[in-house]
């Protein structure tokens, strides 16, 4: 059984295009957006992965102002949190404006975020990484994604180990600030506050302005050695003689556990000027150390640094100027973590439709003509008016008809049908006529013009017969036209579109003004690619039947008649009756090959008598 083409991705694009406003190009083997457009590559092998980047990114083009990211790129650290918060708020509007977009931007993040996670490498990672990833997944986690709760839990309690809980909350307490943000610029200024929470060798110490200044290193040891916790007595009395010091660390419960991993990483070498290198075996302790050595000055800067000391592989000095670290950090440093999921999901997608070949893809469907005629138009439409008006009077009367005719019988009732009296002794009491008004079946109708090179001779026939059919439906009650041309030419000059004759909102008149007609022939017969636009643009116009008229020689390019086929069975399963119109060289032979219902119209002379039958049953079925 052929698919249907409600759901497919030129579908879903066009759909979401006309809900957001955003252009969607289906097209090409990369997906990407220019901050107007976005762009995707054909491919059925994972629609909803395609469906859930086309939502973000189509969020990220209405709500995001990407001059913003211009302004944070220069540091690579905070452009990626702005890009994961950015991700995140963008992403929640998205499901609170379009609902039906929530099931495929989560599938998006299970796919970006869930699968690719490996539990063992959160041991491996470095204290940037952590403060990256942590912020990722608590941040999607504990805002909008339930699924991401284990990479989630396992990134917070790995940022809890470096900088201690109470500073991980403060962070995390920031995070989920992200969706009280109405901008951009809000958010980068919820990243810079992040950023100012990490620690800093520039960070003053608590008890600073008492002292004024270092003089007097001496007493301040003296000092420190007499007001320190009695748990962290044996390293207080060691005062160091710059503004290091080691008093915060050597009043910490967990200072004896800092002082061995200082003698594993420097042995008795002092550290910072420092006498006998008890400062927890830090080389930059004055970020976080108090002078003095007062264990109670600074628990919490203490708890962070004491645990980021303890962790495999980072160094002695990972604990201290963890703000400059980050923010010196490089493209380079950061390769491999993911900041904006929507780059990530572009690069599966390019991916995949690299790896599954198919020559098929489908045109966009673009604007007017450019190869065209301004005396061809004239002459085609008069033409094709001189034909429309005894079409439009077979029209209107079919639908007439159609909606008139209807007779049942009934038990009650003013008018009696006499034939039926006879059969009242018999019990049938269904005597009365009852000629009910039936409802009238709106339509939708689109045309498929082929223009190609073998249309030549037919040309002039076949648009004046295209107008004439237009112009017989202007204007009929719940019936809706539109109409477009293959192949088309785009800037670029390549033929991989269609051009637009006429939008189903659109009056033929506006078509006529905007250049709809006129068109020269050129290029081949792409016929199975310009299927695809054609058969979206019904299925998304108002009517509750759906008709595609393909006006062509029934010859498309070599090779593709097969796929030509196929699309017409899906075009069926999809509810859309398609019908062939043929011109030129085409026969009941030729356009048998590729419809089910066709006629051979020829001339625009034949197109009342051709149609009659076919837009008969069509209308009336």
């Amino acid at each position: 059984m052929a698919k249907s083409l409600i759901g497919s991705l030129p579908y879903y694009a066009q759909h979401l295009a006309e809900q957001t406003g955003v252009k969607v190009v289906v097209q090409g083997t990369r997906a990407f957006t220019d901050g107007k457009t976005v762009t995707v590559p054909f491919s059925e092998d994972d629609l909803p992965l395609s469906f859930g980047f086309i939502a973000h990114e189509c969020s990220h083009v209405r709500n995001t102002d990407m001059a913003v990211f211009g302004a944070a790129a220069p540091v690579p650290f905070r452009k990626n949190l702005l890009n994961i918060l950015e991700d995140i708020r963008i992403e929640r509007l998205s499901m609170d404006q379009y609902p039906g977009t929530e099931d495929d931007i989560r599938y998006l993040n299970r796919k970006v975020l869930l699968d690719p996670f490996q539990p063992e490498r959160v041991a491996q990672a470095t204290d940037v990484e952590i403060i990256h990833n942590a912020i990722l997944m608590g941040g999607y986690w504990k805002l909008q994604e339930p699924q991401l709760e284990v990479p989630a839990r396992a990134y917070l309690e790995a940022l809890e180990a470096r900088l201690g809980q109470e500073l991980a909350d403060k962070i995390m307490a920031e995070v989920l600030k992200t969706l009280k943000c109405d901008s951009t610029k809000e958010v980068l200024a919820l990243v810079d506050s992040i950023i100012e929470l990490l620690p800093s060798s520039e960070d003053k110490p608590e008890s600073e302005p008492e002292k004024g200044n270092d003089e007097g290193a001496d007493e301040s040891g003296e000092k420190g050695e007499s007001e320190a916790d009695p748990q962290g007595e044996g390293e207080g009395e060691t005062g160091n003689t710059d503004s290091d010091g080691t008093g915060e660390k050597g009043s910490d419960p967990s200072g004896e556990q800092n002082s061995s991993q200082g003698d594993e990483a420097g042995g008795d070498q002092p550290a910072n000027g420092g006498e006998d290198g008890t400062g927890g075996g830090q080389p930059n302790s004055e970020q976080k150390s108090s002078p003095e050595g007062q264990g109670a000055s600074s628990d919490q800067k203490a708890s962070g640094q004491r645990d980021a000391t303890q962790q495999p592989g980072d160094g002695q000095d990972a604990q201290l100027g963890l703000r400059e670290r980050v923010m010196q950090a490089t493209e380079s440093d950061l390769q491999g973590l993911i900041s904006e999921v929507g780059d990530a999901a572009a690069e599966l997608l390019g991916r995949k439709a690299s790896a599954s070949f198919n020559p098929i893809k489908p045109f966009p469907l673009g604007g007017r003509a450019v190869r065209r005629s301004d005396e061809a138009s004239c002459r085609r439409r008069t033409t094709g008016e001189a034909h429309s008006a005894g079409l439009r009077q077979i029209l209107n009367g079919l639908l007439q008809a159609q909606v008139d005719c209807r007779v049942r019988l009934k038990r009650q009732g003013r008018r009696i049908d006499t034939s039926r009296i006879a059969m009242l002794p018999a019990g049938e009491t269904r005597v009365f006529r009852s000629k009910a008004r039936a409802e009238r079946q709106s339509a939708a109708i689109q045309f498929l013009f082929d223009k190609s090179v073998s249309m030549d001779a037919a040309m002039e026939q076949a648009e004046a017969a295209l107008y004439a059919v237009l112009r017989g439906l202007e204007g009929l009650p719940l019936v809706t036209t539109g109409a477009m041309s293959f192949p088309g030419t785009t800037t670029a000059g390549a033929d991989q579109c269609c051009d637009l004759i006429k939008r189903s909102t659109e009056r033929l008149g506006a078509a006529v003004e905007a250049g709809g007609f006129g068109a020269l022939p050129h290029g081949g017969t792409p016929l199975a690619q310009a299927i695809w636009p054609a058969a979206i643009e019904v299925l998304r116009a108002k009517g509750e039947r759906k008709i595609l008229f393909v006006i062509t020689d029934g010859e498309p390019n070599s090779g593709t008649d097969g796929y030509c086929k196929e699309m017409f069975e899906r075009c069926e399963a999809s509810g859309i009756q398609v019908i062939g119109l043929g011109f030129g060289s085409a026969n009941s032979y030729v356009l048998s090959k590729l419809f089910t219902k066709y006629v051979a119209v020829g001339t625009v002379s034949r197109l009342k008598t051709a149609l009659f039958e076919v837009v008969r049953d069509v209308l009336t079925a």
